[in-house]
């Protein structure tokens, strides 16, 4: 017999279909907006909406009438990332890397949502450096993170110039030359992001294997672009791979 599929309770699938919507959107919206958007009734919409600013995961506008997410809701995000193993056992990894390289150090997983989420950051003791934001996302194929993940998935031509297509590059990366980029991460076994996503910055990513687990987890340097000459960001590559892998035969 095959299992029954999870019952949903409507109100609270609709709650959290709003605060996907507000966290997306990045904007104020007002209820006949998110009714529409969410395919709810306005009255609905207005219960449900009122009840998470009670919550404090939605703050409401009086003067615009309008809602946005609230920052209530960093709170459940900071109670799941503290709730994932891998933050700490990367976490002197990451603090020697970011020492031994004057870089920024991220851990990065693939969500279920098919986007990359920041878990955790280790910063230089620079006066000047880079700086991200824990929880940050992007799409699943931006950055040296998503061509390393890609290539480590060994994902076919559609799916990399899917995930090409889904990132918005501010510099003009054409898709026959990203796919290039991912074949020569998986040969190379890290992956380089110069200057396509963040004029100014480069990074190097490498992923962090998990026995019997398909990719989920990957290391990146941040550097800024003119500090490094090719080979040294080259050996950098190497550096965070080899510490990747140690990391993850360590918990083995």
């Amino acid at each position: 017999m095959a299992p029954r599929p999870p019952t949903k309770v409507p109100s609270v699938s609709h709650s959290i279909s709003i605060l996907r919507l507000l966290g997306k959107s990045g904007e104020s919206m007002g209820v006949t907006a998110i009714a529409r958007a969410l395919d709810l009734s306005p009255s609905s919409t207005f219960n449900l909406a009122r009840t998470l600013v009670a919550e404090g995961l939605v703050d409401f506008d009086e003067a615009t009438k309008t809602y946005r997410i609230g920052l209530g809701s960093i709170d459940f995000a900071r109670m799941a990332l503290r709730g994932d193993t891998m933050v700490a056992a990367l976490r002197p990894v990451m603090e020697r890397l970011a020492e031994r390289h004057d870089a920024a150090i991220g851990l990065w997983r693939a969500a279920d949502s098919g986007r990359l989420l920041l878990l955790a950051l280790a910063e230089s003791e620079a006066a000047t450096r880079i700086h991200m934001a824990v929880g940050q996302r992007q799409p699943v194929g931006a950055g040296s993170t998503g061509r390393a993940l890609l290539a480590a998935r060994a994902a076919d031509a559609t799916t990399l110039r899917a995930a090409h297509a889904g990132v918005r590059w501010p510099s003009a990366l054409d898709a026959d030359s990203y796919v290039s980029q991912v074949h020569e991460a998986a040969r190379l076994g890290y992956a380089v992001d110069d200057q396509w996503l963040n004029p100014g910055i480069v990074t190097v990513a490498a992923v962090v294997p998990e026995p019997g687990a398909p990719p989920r987890y990957c290391l990146s340097a941040s550097l800024f672009a003119g500090r490094h000459d090719a080979s040294g960001v080259a050996a950098i590559g190497r550096d965070i791979m080899a510490e990747a892998r140690t990391a993850g035969q360590e918990r083995e």
